[in-house]
Protein backbone atom coordinates (compact mmCIF):
# COMPACT_ATOMS: atom_id res chain seq x y z
CA UNK A 1 0.00 0.00 0.00
CA UNK A 2 1.00 3.62 -0.39
CA UNK A 3 2.89 5.60 2.16
CA UNK A 4 0.53 8.58 2.06
CA UNK A 5 3.32 10.85 0.74
CA UNK A 6 2.63 13.07 -2.25
CA UNK A 7 4.39 11.95 -5.38
CA UNK A 8 6.51 14.30 -7.46
CA UNK A 9 5.64 14.86 -11.11
CA UNK A 10 8.54 12.68 -12.19
CA UNK A 11 7.43 9.91 -9.79
CA UNK A 12 3.86 10.11 -11.14
CA UNK A 13 5.21 9.84 -14.69
CA UNK A 14 7.35 6.80 -13.75
CA UNK A 15 4.44 5.18 -11.90
CA UNK A 16 2.08 5.76 -14.82
CA UNK A 17 4.51 4.16 -17.27
CA UNK A 18 4.71 1.10 -15.03
CA UNK A 19 0.94 1.10 -14.43
CA UNK A 20 0.32 1.27 -18.17
CA UNK A 21 2.72 -1.62 -18.81
CA UNK A 22 1.15 -3.83 -16.16
CA UNK A 23 -2.41 -2.86 -17.07
CA UNK A 24 -1.82 -3.71 -20.73
CA UNK A 25 -0.45 -7.09 -19.61
CA UNK A 26 -3.79 -7.77 -17.93
CA UNK A 27 -2.82 -7.21 -14.29
CA UNK A 28 -5.54 -6.38 -11.78
CA UNK A 29 -5.50 -2.91 -10.23
CA UNK A 30 -4.88 -4.29 -6.74
CA UNK A 31 -1.89 -6.28 -7.98
CA UNK A 32 -0.52 -3.20 -9.76
CA UNK A 33 -0.91 -1.21 -6.54
CA UNK A 34 1.01 -3.85 -4.58
CA UNK A 35 3.77 -3.98 -7.21
CA UNK A 36 4.26 -0.21 -7.33
CA UNK A 37 3.64 0.46 -3.66
CA UNK A 38 0.68 2.81 -3.97
CA UNK A 39 -2.99 2.48 -3.05
CA UNK A 40 -5.54 0.91 -5.36
CA UNK A 41 -7.36 4.25 -5.55
CA UNK A 42 -4.13 5.89 -6.78
CA UNK A 43 -3.84 3.24 -9.48
CA UNK A 44 -7.48 3.85 -10.40
CA UNK A 45 -6.89 7.62 -10.69
CA UNK A 46 -3.72 7.08 -12.72
CA UNK A 47 -5.53 4.67 -15.05
CA UNK A 48 -8.30 7.21 -15.54
CA UNK A 49 -5.69 9.81 -16.47
CA UNK A 50 -3.94 7.32 -18.78
CA UNK A 51 -7.22 6.48 -20.52
CA UNK A 52 -7.86 10.18 -21.08
CA UNK A 53 -4.33 10.63 -22.47
CA UNK A 54 -4.71 7.61 -24.74
CA UNK A 55 -8.08 8.80 -26.01
CA UNK A 56 -6.82 12.34 -26.65
CA UNK A 57 -3.72 11.08 -28.43
CA UNK A 58 -5.77 8.64 -30.51
CA UNK A 59 -8.10 11.43 -31.57
CA UNK A 60 -5.25 13.79 -32.39
CA UNK A 61 -3.00 11.42 -34.26
CA UNK A 62 -4.68 8.27 -35.49
CA UNK A 63 -2.09 7.84 -38.25
CA UNK A 64 0.71 7.89 -35.68
CA UNK A 65 -1.03 5.16 -33.69
CA UNK A 66 -1.47 3.07 -36.85
CA UNK A 67 2.20 3.54 -37.67
CA UNK A 68 3.21 2.40 -34.18
CA UNK A 69 1.05 -0.73 -34.42
CA UNK A 70 2.42 -1.47 -37.88
CA UNK A 71 5.97 -1.13 -36.54
CA UNK A 72 5.18 -3.64 -33.78
CA UNK A 73 3.73 -6.06 -36.33
CA UNK A 74 6.81 -5.60 -38.55
CA UNK A 75 9.09 -6.41 -35.61
CA UNK A 76 7.04 -9.46 -34.69
CA UNK A 77 7.09 -10.66 -38.29
CA UNK A 78 10.90 -10.34 -38.38
CA UNK A 79 11.08 -12.44 -35.19
CA UNK A 80 8.85 -15.08 -36.77
CA UNK A 81 11.02 -15.16 -39.90
CA UNK A 82 14.21 -15.55 -37.86
CA UNK A 83 12.61 -18.36 -35.84
CA UNK A 84 11.43 -20.02 -39.07
CA UNK A 85 14.95 -19.94 -40.53
CA UNK A 86 16.39 -21.38 -37.29
CA UNK A 87 13.76 -24.13 -37.31
CA UNK A 88 14.88 -25.14 -40.81
CA UNK A 89 18.54 -25.54 -39.83
CA UNK A 90 20.04 -28.92 -39.03
CA UNK A 91 19.60 -29.98 -35.42
CA UNK A 92 22.86 -30.98 -33.74
CA UNK A 93 22.93 -33.62 -31.02
CA UNK A 94 26.05 -34.19 -28.93
CA UNK A 95 26.47 -37.31 -26.82
CA UNK A 96 29.33 -39.01 -25.04
CA UNK A 97 30.04 -42.67 -25.67
CA UNK A 98 31.82 -44.90 -23.25
CA UNK A 99 32.60 -44.33 -19.60
CA UNK A 100 32.38 -40.59 -18.84
CA UNK A 101 34.95 -41.04 -16.05
CA UNK A 102 37.50 -42.47 -18.47
CA UNK A 103 39.64 -39.67 -19.84
CA UNK A 104 39.57 -40.36 -23.57
CA UNK A 105 35.79 -40.76 -23.92
CA UNK A 106 34.31 -40.38 -27.36
CA UNK A 107 32.10 -37.41 -28.22
CA UNK A 108 29.66 -38.13 -31.04
CA UNK A 109 27.95 -35.32 -32.93
CA UNK A 110 24.99 -36.08 -35.13
CA UNK A 111 23.11 -33.73 -37.41
CA UNK A 112 19.50 -34.14 -38.42
CA UNK A 113 17.78 -32.10 -41.10
CA UNK A 114 14.56 -30.32 -40.17
CA UNK A 115 11.67 -29.17 -42.31
CA UNK A 116 10.84 -26.09 -40.23
CA UNK A 117 8.14 -25.44 -37.64
CA UNK A 118 4.87 -24.44 -39.38
CA UNK A 119 3.75 -22.46 -36.31
CA UNK A 120 6.22 -19.74 -37.30
CA UNK A 121 4.65 -19.52 -40.76
CA UNK A 122 1.23 -19.20 -39.09
CA UNK A 123 2.63 -16.30 -37.06
CA UNK A 124 3.93 -14.66 -40.24
CA UNK A 125 0.50 -15.10 -41.84
CA UNK A 126 -1.15 -13.50 -38.79
CA UNK A 127 1.16 -10.49 -39.13
CA UNK A 128 0.31 -10.12 -42.81
CA UNK A 129 -3.44 -10.45 -42.15
CA UNK A 130 -3.32 -7.93 -39.31
CA UNK A 131 -1.30 -5.46 -41.38
CA UNK A 132 -3.83 -5.73 -44.21
CA UNK A 133 -6.69 -5.03 -41.79
CA UNK A 134 -4.98 -1.98 -40.32
CA UNK A 135 -4.18 -0.59 -43.76
CA UNK A 136 -7.63 -1.43 -45.12
CA UNK A 137 -6.19 -3.53 -47.94
CA UNK A 138 -8.79 -6.27 -47.58
CA UNK A 139 -11.92 -5.87 -49.64
CA UNK A 140 -14.98 -4.95 -47.63
CA UNK A 141 -17.08 -7.93 -46.61
CA UNK A 142 -20.73 -8.12 -47.48
CA UNK A 143 -23.03 -9.45 -44.78
CA UNK A 144 -26.50 -10.40 -45.85
CA UNK A 145 -29.40 -11.14 -43.55
CA UNK A 146 -32.53 -12.66 -45.03
CA UNK A 147 -35.91 -12.76 -43.40
CA UNK A 148 -39.19 -11.00 -43.09
CA UNK A 149 -40.92 -8.88 -40.51
CA UNK A 150 -44.56 -9.41 -39.80
CA UNK A 151 -46.44 -6.65 -38.08
CA UNK A 152 -50.09 -6.40 -37.10
CA UNK A 153 -50.68 -2.97 -38.58
CA UNK A 154 -48.74 -0.04 -40.01
CA UNK A 155 -48.59 1.77 -36.68
CA UNK A 156 -46.32 -0.81 -34.96
CA UNK A 157 -43.99 0.65 -32.45
CA UNK A 158 -40.24 0.77 -32.98
CA UNK A 159 -39.48 -1.63 -30.13
CA UNK A 160 -41.49 -4.39 -31.81
CA UNK A 161 -39.68 -3.83 -35.12
CA UNK A 162 -36.29 -3.88 -33.39
CA UNK A 163 -37.16 -7.13 -31.60
CA UNK A 164 -38.16 -8.68 -34.93
CA UNK A 165 -34.91 -7.52 -36.54
CA UNK A 166 -32.92 -8.99 -33.66
CA UNK A 167 -34.72 -12.33 -34.04
CA UNK A 168 -33.88 -12.36 -37.75
CA UNK A 169 -30.25 -11.44 -37.09
CA UNK A 170 -29.96 -14.08 -34.36
CA UNK A 171 -31.49 -16.71 -36.66
CA UNK A 172 -29.02 -15.77 -39.40
CA UNK A 173 -26.07 -16.01 -37.00
CA UNK A 174 -27.09 -19.48 -35.86
CA UNK A 175 -27.66 -20.64 -39.46
CA UNK A 176 -24.09 -20.04 -40.55
CA UNK A 177 -24.51 -16.49 -41.86
CA UNK A 178 -21.44 -14.32 -41.24
CA UNK A 179 -21.75 -11.85 -38.46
Amino acid sequence: MGTGKRRSRSQIARDRRRIADLYLQGWLQTDIADDIGVSASTVSRDLKALHQEWQASALLDFDKAKAAELAKIDRLEREYWEAWVRSCEDAETIRQEGDPKAKPSKVVRTFKGQAGDPRFLQGIQWCIDRRCKILGVDAPQRHEVKGSIETKDTSSDRAEILRALRRIADAGATNGVDE
